[in-house]
């Protein structure tokens, strides 16, 4: 009886679940022969007839570099979808020694770049090398391109891409290389990333800065990986998303957190993202008074991440937080993620909340293995405070923890009201903690 039900399934419900099955699929390395398109057409001859004669059904393209009928799956795929635009996903399941080989098993979606509509390759090869097949093409059609590459040696010089143009172009993310501009279609890209550790080299001479903000005017969100502040200005009137990602040979300088803010002229920005920051970077940027380049009128959300952490003290020159900034007039969300001396940073921002008068949420979660006690305090001394509005407080689950293990009357008299919140921030578990 199921299997009379099944072969009973109309051709437009089959097509539907086959597609749904992609969905759930799509970004993952599943071997090509357990796809929804090929599993379901080897049910029976019906079937078979109606997935191959559905060419959206054939529009995600997975291809293995190492395969040795790559080809033959390549050739399905582009004539079963017909004139369909493409996603097609190009990897290496092991290395292959010989550069020049990748590039010519790459070369096989040349011929139908104007169908490609996004674009991934992930290599372990000289991108100068293995993506020369893409230098002087026309991709008419392509909107996304990320490009991974595992290898950091090849780094040395940017990698030219769609030179005779790709217009639709407006999302890219590199690792292991960079884009070589200037490139006509840079001007209407809106989001690009960029994570590797390149010193930047233009063909122009400029710094990544003057490069980007010439180029790429645009831009509305932009991730970065920075070795220092060498770059040069930014310069992006449209930029409302900014992912910093810092090295750790610069956690000793007191005041690199606060000449990273100085180089980008951002003046829609509403969301800052910095990894690698520390406790002492954090205070000196909040007790400043100034940026001499640049000032953040829209921001509304800022995140600080500490990755892993080598300070044994906080100097006594950055404690505690006495100025009272117009740096971020509009500040309504804060978050302290792992940050190291997390009990100085909050009893510091929670006796300082005049500076950020909109203050809406503050999310903490200390790094593991710290003790939370000295957190805790400083919270529930806040809480007992009467002279200011707090902010909704978002805590890692320790924290909230701690906050329970005091007595039961005193959490009443305190009016802490305390809930399960939403959301998995940086893979986390968040409890929201509120004062009444």
């Amino acid at each position: 009886m199921s299997s009379a039900k099944i072969l009973s399934l109309p051709n437009e419900l089959l097509i539907d679940i086959v597609a749904a099955g992609q969905e759930l699929e799509e970004g993952s390395a599943a071997v090509q022969q357990l796809r929804p398109e090929w599993t379901w057409s080897q049910v029976c001859r019906r079937f078979r007839d109606v997935i191959v004669g559905a060419p959206g059904l054939w529009t995600l393209i997975d291809l293995d570099l190492h395969s040795d009928t790559l080809a033959e799956i390549a050739d399905l795929y582009f004539n079963r979808s017909q004139a369909c635009t493409l996603c097609a996903t190009l990897r290496e399941s092991k290395d292959i020694d010989n550069d020049s080989i990748v590039a010519e098993r790459l070369s096989i979606i040349v011929p139908h770049i104007h169908r490609i509509r996004q674009l991934r390759v992930f290599l372990s090869a000289d991108p100068q090398i293995v993506l020369a097949p893409l230098r002087h093409v026309n991709a008419s059609n392509l909107e996304r391109l990320e490009i991974r590459n595992t290898i950091d040696e090849f780094d040395a010089n940017p990698v030219e891409l769609f030179s005779a143009g790709a217009q639709m172009l407006r999302f890219i993310s590199m690792r292991g290389t960079t884009p070589h501009f200037p490139v006509p279609w840079a001007a209407a890209l809106t989001h690009l990333e960029l994570r590797t550790d390149l010193e930047w080299t233009s063909a122009e001479g400029s710094s990544l800065g003057v490069t980007i903000s010439t180029h790429c005017p645009s831009l509305a969100h932009l991730s970065l990986k920075m070795v220092d502040i060498s770059l040069g200005r930014f310069h992006l009137p449209c930029l409302r998303i900014l992912h910093i990602s810092l090295s750790d040979p610069v956690a000793l300088d007191h005041y690199h957190l606060l000449a990273i803010f100085d180089l980008f002229d951002a003046p829609a920005l509403a969301e800052f993202t910095i990894i690698g920051t520390h406790a002492h970077q954090i205070l000196v940027l909040f007790n400043s008074t100034t940026l001499p380049h640049s000032s953040f009128p829209a921001l509304t959300s800022l995140t600080f991440v500490n990755v892993r952490c080598g300070c044994d003290k906080i100097p006594d020159d950055v404690l505690p937080i006495t100025s009272a900034p117009p740096l971020f007039p509009l500040l309504s969300s804060l978050s302290l993620i792992r940050q190291c001396f997390m009990s100085h940073l909050v009893a510091g921002v929670l006796s300082s909340l005049h500076i950020w008068p909109v203050l809406k949420t503050l999310t903490l979660c200390p790094p593991a293995g710290e003790p939370v006690e000295d957190v805790c305090d400083a919270l529930w001394n806040a809480c007992h405070s009467k002279s200011q509005v707090l902010p909704k407080f978002r805590l890692f689950a320790s924290l909230l923890a701690r906050i329970k293990d005091r007595d039961d009357e005193e959490v009443e008299k305190s009016g802490i009201d305390m809930e399960l919140g939403e959301g998995e921030e940086n893979r986390y578990s968040w409890y929201r903690f509120r004062s009444m």
